[in-house]
């Protein structure tokens, strides 16, 4: 018993890290004697041994403990005050052909919503779909998941899998309806993403669904359960983990997304707080200073120049109260707009002899019919 007692207590001394980062230390490279000689040592000669109690020990190899399992395993505290967060589904039209949707707590009202939406989007005949994952939620269930990539995968696929410990047999999440959105999407990513979202974004990337935009994800691809410890304390933990169709784990692993870009969550929270009262294009398009262009030379006026005088007497000018951009959400837009400008435009570069100066042949392609 002594022997599996410092074997536990071993795990306290890492640095709070995941276990991967924590793999080069000292620790992972010893033996389970040197380990055990290790505390006996500190126990018998250190300059305060009569701190080292069996509280203050266990107290050292729970907390290291949990910084080995890092989002694996956590401590919530229990309140019977704080109401469970309300359902809420952020949309937009962000241009005439790109619709908007971002789950803000991924939980199943959420998904009856999305699929109003995206009705609505496909009447209105929007041929691209933004769907933002990237708001802050407590962990839910995969059922969720499920329901949300119905939307969006074909009926009869195998979505994923969910293997529980100590179940050999694992779960299938089988898509049970047609999609309502055949179209293209985009999904946007970060380290924010919560299990539920995350899931989604993984079978949707892997089904060739969509391309993920934004920052690596953590890689919580897990069934959380929650048991209490205590009056005041709950313990929740992984107790099974989300397999891709051919058994690939993302947990520990996260996505990286096919086109990075970085955005502070600080930062991004700002914005989404900012445009909960307002639409979401105003995050993604920035205001234009006037310039001193022809029509100001015409009306006989130098916005440029007036713009100087009032910064000179150190006054605000057009523009110095632009709100943060989202520029994740703006390179998605960039992304739809140039192929929406491409698919619309045939180039036909004609064959033509050395000092030649004719420009190659542009035409307007046909609308696409619907």
């Amino acid at each position: 018993m002594k022997s599996a007692f410092i074997f536990v207590i071993a795990i306290a001394l890492l640095p709070a890290q995941a276990a991967v980062a924590a793999a080069t230390t000292p620790v992972n490279e010893m033996s389970q004697a040197a380990i055990q000689s290790a505390f006996q040592v500190l126990r018998r000669d250190y300059i305060r041994r009569e701190d080292l109690t069996f509280t203050e020990i266990n107290r050292a190899a729970l907390e290291g403990l949990l910084a080995r399992l890092n989002f694996g395993a956590e401590f919530v505290r229990q309140s019977k005050d704080v109401a469970a967060p309300a359902a809420r589904l952020i949309s937009d039209t962000l241009t005439p052909s790109i619709g908007y949707l971002r789950p803000t707590t991924c939980q199943l009202a959420e998904v009856v919503m999305m699929e109003s939406k995206l009705k609505e989007f496909a009447q209105a005949g929007l041929s691209h779909l933004i769907l933002d994952l990237r708001s802050p939620a407590i962990p839910g269930e995969f059922e969720v998941s499920a329901a949300m990539l119905e939307l969006f995968v074909p009926e009869g696929r195998v979505l994923f899998k969910l293997r529980q410990m100590g179940n050999e047999q694992a779960q299938l999440f089988l898509s049970k309806r047609v999609p309502l959105w055949t179209s293209s999407l985009i999904v946007l990513t970060d380290a924010d993403t919560n299990n539920v979202a995350e899931v989604v974004a993984a079978v949707l990337r892997d089904q060739r669904r969509a391309l993920l935009i934004g920052s690596p994800t953590r890689g919580a691809t897990v069934r959380y359960e929650t048991v209490p410890v205590d009056e005041g304390w709950l313990l929740r933990f992984a107790s099974a983990e989300m397999l891709l169709p051919d058994d690939d784990s993302v947990f520990r692993k996260g996505l990286t997304p096919d086109l990075r870009v970085l955005l502070e969550s600080k930062k991004k929270l700002a914005i989404f707080s900012q445009i909960a009262v307002g639409p979401v294009k105003q995050s993604a398009i920035e205001k234009q200073r006037p310039r001193f262009n022809e029509s100001a030379l015409v009306h006989g006026n130098n916005p440029e120049l007036d713009d100087y005088v009032r910064r000179s007497n150190g006054q605000s000018i057009t523009g110095d109260d632009q709100t943060p951009r989202d520029l994740v959400l703006q390179r998605a837009m960039d992304m739809l707009s140039s192929q929406d400008h491409l698919e619309a435009t045939t180039l036909r570069w004609k064959t033509l002899p050395a000092g030649n100066n004719d420009k190659a042949e542009v035409k307007r392609a046909e609308p696409a019919k619907k």
